[in-house]
């Protein structure tokens, strides 16, 4: 036989082979159709929220876009009453303003309903799953394992449901470390190009994207061993960062960038929670809003080490009825020990430890490239979410929700290397995670519709009112409230006169209530959200957007209603007294 039919023969074996292989495989498992399943969960997942009012933080993001829409170069060059006086946005918000231009895009093409906004950031939240499915791919043998732990979590399924900056920021994060990732194995510079790109977009959404640079550039120098012309597009991220420094500066009169950091902090110090309060509460966050780790735990875990865990969640709970407080929240109430607040507490706060024990050994056993990436990567955002930022919230826990799903999914093929366990039976604690997660984004719905629900009641009431009717508060009752034409109180500037009416929340920041001489309570406005799970409610310690408010990043007990106490202004007033200032 010739050489050139031998050969053609080794390749029509090969061609055959390739194709049994490829036949062999069920369709659940070939990638086109694991894209599919879950671009389609994550929809079936969020779209059901988009109905969501406007929430926390969105105002800021929402007013920026129509300052956008007006003067695309002066994003911020507007005044806002969010501290319950007037101010420069510049010196409010401390997140750049990508998330903002791409508001003031959609909005201009759609509109500015609270539906059409949460559709369009339904693609930033999908492009954070299959981003992770790729990255996946790299570092494990179980892509949707990893996609699934990431995404049914509550942090990821609450964080999307916003118009926020957080899940935007993700999506560029995640889509610059796997085209980096790619391109340095490849020696491919147009990836190692756009990845350079992504990483300045997620720094200019949120400032925390600017880690992404010393992140790519340890993992670049362990995978490569030396220097090589890699390093050059690490730099263009840092030009374009710069150059946003100069030109807020120049704009404002100081780099936003700049000031960010300075006001993180700032605030940090003042609010004083001791260190290691801090940890076990970052701990806290870590675990709750990660709960799919914790719910792998009997997986990934042997007897004996689930049983040391029981302990300590067993030694938690008596430190914690011991101390009384965490933080500056009361762990006692009419010297009675909060139990259900302690226990929650003590079991999350495991879940945590038990991610960063995961990632420890991960790195600790394979010793490579991608094992520092991760290990930096989720020690690197616990640490600032925990110890740097100005306060400990789950928007800052997000961007660990790729990483932590491909450790999951890493962790899982170590064992399967051991054991010959079905596939589907790595899913099953997708199932708990994915249930809680849902009702969690739930109960923030409830919550952010009630804000909506009074700002339109109230509309109801006082629209032909003779007076001014003022209020206070902040977050989406602001936004409500304002979008009907009512007036928020400025303290240094009041005007309040005999006969005018002041609504005031009671589950709100920045509020400042007058002495009895000044208003009097004529009615309470009741709104219930969920009643027995809360996001954001001190009486059952749900802090998920600020640990000042609990040291859970979410709580289950008897949330009590939202309320909004309706005031008669019976004095005339210029001036706030100085107690009040």
């Amino acid at each position: 036989m010739s050489k050139k039919r031998k050969k053609e023969k080794v390749f029509y074996k090969q061609k055959q082979t390739d194709k049994i292989s490829s036949d062999a495989v069920p369709i659940a498992q070939k990638p086109i159709i694991q894209l599919i399943i879950l671009t389609m969960l994550i929809i079936i997942c969020l779209a059901p929220f988009a109905q969501k009012a406007f929430h926390i933080d969105d105002p800021l993001f929402l007013w920026t876009a129509r300052q956008i829409q007006n003067h695309p170069t002066d994003f911020y060059g507007f005044l806002v009453n969010w501290e319950i006086f007037e101010m420069p946005m510049h010196e409010v918000t401390k997140n750049p303003p990508l998330a903002s231009y791409y508001i003031a895009l959609v909005a201009y093409v759609i509109g500015w309903s609270e539906i059409a906004l949460h559709l369009a950031f339904l693609i930033p939240a999908i492009a954070v799953v299959l981003g992770t499915y790729f990255l996946a791919r790299q570092f494990c043998m179980q892509p949707v394992v990893a996609s699934l732990a990431g995404m049914l979590t509550p942090v990821f399924l609450v964080s999307s449901t916003s118009v926020m900056c957080d899940t935007m920021m993700l999506a560029f994060w995640v889509w610059a470390v796997f085209l980096w990732t790619k391109g340095i194995e490849s020696e491919n510079f147009s990836l190692l190009f756009l990845s350079s790109v992504l990483i300045a977009a997620s720094a200019l959404t949120k400032y925390f994207g600017m880690s992404l640079i010393p992140l790519l550039l340890i993992y670049s120098l362990v995978k490569k061993r030396r220097i090589g012309l890699w390093l050059l597009f690490l730099s263009i991220p840092v030009i374009i960062l710069s150059g946003y420094q100069w030109f807020t500066h120049m704009l404002y009169g100081k780099g936003l960038l700049s000031d960010a950091a300075s006001y993180a902090s700032s605030i940090r110090k003042a609010e004083g929670t001791q260190f290691l309060h801090r940890g076990l509460i970052g701990l806290a966050f870590t675990g709750g809003c990660l709960i799919s780790v914790l719910f792998y735990s009997t997986l990934l875990w042997s007897r004996r080490l689930l049983t040391g865990g029981v302990i300590l969640v067993g030694v938690s709970v008596f430190i914690l009825s011991s101390i009384k407080t965490i933080g500056r929240y009361p762990l006692v109430d009419t010297n009675t020990i909060r139990w259900d607040l302690v226990i929650q507490l003590s079991i999350f706060a495991i879940g945590g430890l038990s991610l960063l024990a995961l990632t420890a050994i991960d790195f600790w056993k394979r010793r490579d490239a991608a094992s520092l990436l991760l290990f930096l990567w989720i020690f690197g955002t616990f640490i600032f979410a925990t110890f740097i930022n100005w306060t400990i919230n789950a928007r800052s826990i997000l961007p660990m929700v790729p990483a932590a799903g491909i450790i999951v999914a890493r962790r899982i093929d170590q064992l399967c290397k051991r054991s010959q366990s079905k596939k589907w039976h790595v899913l099953w604690p997708i199932i708990p995670a994915a249930v809680i997660s849902l009702f969690l984004t739930w109960a923030d719905y409830t919550f952010a519709n009630t804000a909506r629900s009074a700002a339109l009641e109230i509309h109801k009431k006082y629209e032909n009112y003779p007076g001014t009717v003022w209020f206070q508060g902040h977050w989406g009752f602001q936004y409500y409230m304002e979008s009907s034409g009512y007036k928020i109180l400025d303290i240094k500037h009041p005007q309040l006169t005999n006969g005018d009416t002041m609504i005031i929340p009671s589950n709100n920041t920045n509020i400042y209530l007058p002495p009895p001489d000044i208003i009097l309570l004529r009615k309470t406005i009741q709104l219930y959200p969920c009643r027995w799970l809360a996001t954001f409610n001190p009486f059952v310690g749900a802090g998920f957007y600020s640990h000042l408010w609990g040291p859970l990043p979410f709580g289950v007990g008897n949330v009590p209603p939202e309320k909004y106490y309706v005031f008669l202004v019976i004095k005339n007033i210029q001036f706030m007294p100085e107690d009040i200032k």
